[in-house]
């Protein structure tokens, strides 16, 4: 019998499935297909590009190629690729959009020390900068 490491394990939604309800689990969740309603485990999320889901995503971290409408909480890195939609509220430590994204969400970004990070306001636009190439 083939040994198997729960932490490497990994549910797949696979392309032209659907599910409605709560997914909860301690393992990574790929999908690719449709899914309507709540997502929380401790692992990372994976939206591939025909995934699509309508509804809140917990999560350590989550990487989508496809289309979310809904809450996304990601302890760690929210990656949205060239083909992901995002539509909804984001927290995230860390964010990356990647050229070609459609990121139409209000974010909060979580700071090392504190639970939510104060937005800074950006001034002084026509200060003079060292150019550098």
């Amino acid at each position: 019998m083939k040994n198997y490491n729960n932490s490497a394990s990994c549910c797949i939604l696979e392309k032209n499935s659907s599910i409605k309800g709560e997914f909860k689990s301690e393992c990574d969740f790929r999908v690719d297909g449709n899914f309507e309603g709540t997502i929380e485990t401790n692992g990372k999320v994976v939206v591939g590009k025909s995934g699509r889901i309508e509804g809140s995503i917990v999560c350590k971290s989550a990487d989508i190629e496809g289309y979310i409408n809904g809450n996304v909480q990601a302890d760690d890195l929210l990656s949205i690729r060239s083909t992901g939609e995002v539509k909804g509220d984001v927290i995230m430590s860390k964010l990356v959009v990647e050229s070609g994204a459609v990121f139409n969400a209000k974010s909060i970004m979580k700071g090392e020390n504190s639970e939510d990070a104060s937005l800074k306001k950006i001034t002084n636009f026509g200060e003079a900068r060292e150019k550098t190439a």
